[in-house]
């Protein structure tokens, strides 16, 4: 595997390395702007990334590295002293994969890493569902409900949308009305004039489900209309459906 280490302190870098040797491939980088140069290069399945660090923080360089196409379902690992509450729920509220407190011993190390990784790699042969919506700690929502029987991908933009869907082509999306940049019907209206994703079927997720929202929506064939906050039972009840339909 391919493993990206961000860290100010030149010490716990030499030691991450130390103990890595033979796990993986690893780079090594001493703040945020050099890890987003790293990431435009290489593809990583793996990110360790600490907090407190000069140019940017760890919370500010992982919003940067979720910008990227290459990096937006990356799991992170955060590598850090810090113990504050704050910190904790922060990460966990940005997606992170691990939380581990400095120092780190190698076992506990290379066990999180292999769990995160193969956690990966299962989810690579499962269907995949996109999920585009603003709001990352509702997309966090949407991955715990969904994420035991399919393979999430959480885009909080709809440019990044796009970057992605110009690669990718997802079994089902599942699509927010009011965004930045686009709304969803103009998202959609980009995706019909695209061959490769003209026929991807999806269900609206939305607070904004008036009159206007459902007849700009209707032309597109929407499989679902479903009003946040959404029900468990009723968003897998509908996505076990729409893609059964289309096995």
């Amino acid at each position: 595997m391919n493993i990206l280490i961000i860290d100010d302190d030149l010490e716990t870098l030499d030691t991450l390395k130390l103990y890595l040797t033979g796990t993986g491939n690893v780079t090594a980088v001493c703040n945020g702007r050099q890890a987003l140069q790293q990431a435009r290069m290489q593809r990583f399945d793996v990110i360790l990334l600490d907090i407190e660090m000069p140019v940017m923080n760890g919370f500010q360089t992982l919003d940067q590295l979720r910008n990227l196409e290459e990096c937006i379902n990356t799991p992170v690992i955060m590598i850090t002293g810090k113990r504050d509450r704050y910190s904790v729920m922060n990460s966990i509220s940005m997606g992170i994969d691990g939380y581990l407190l400095k120092p780190i011993r190698k076992d506990e190390l290379i066990q999180k890493i292999t769990e995160v990784y193969q956690k990966k790699q299962q989810h690579n042969n499962k269907k995949t569902i996109l999920a585009i919506d603003d709001d990352m700690s509702y997309l966090k929502q949407l991955n715990s409900f969904l994420q035991e029987h399919y393979n999430v991908i959480m885009i909080n933009s709809t440019k990044l949308a796009l970057d992605y869907l110009a690669n990718h082509v997802p079994d089902l999306i599942l699509l927010d009305y009011q965004m930045p940049l686009y709304n969803g019907v103009a998202l959609l209206s980009i995706l019909r004039q695209n061959g490769n994703c003209r026929n991807i079927p999806f269900i609206i997720l939305s607070g904004t489900l008036d009159k206007k929202a459902l007849l700009e929506f209707y032309p597109y064939e929407p499989f679902a209309y479903l009003a946040k906050p959404v029900n468990k039972d009723a968003l897998l009840e509908n996505v076990e459906r729409v893609l059964n339909q289309n096995d």
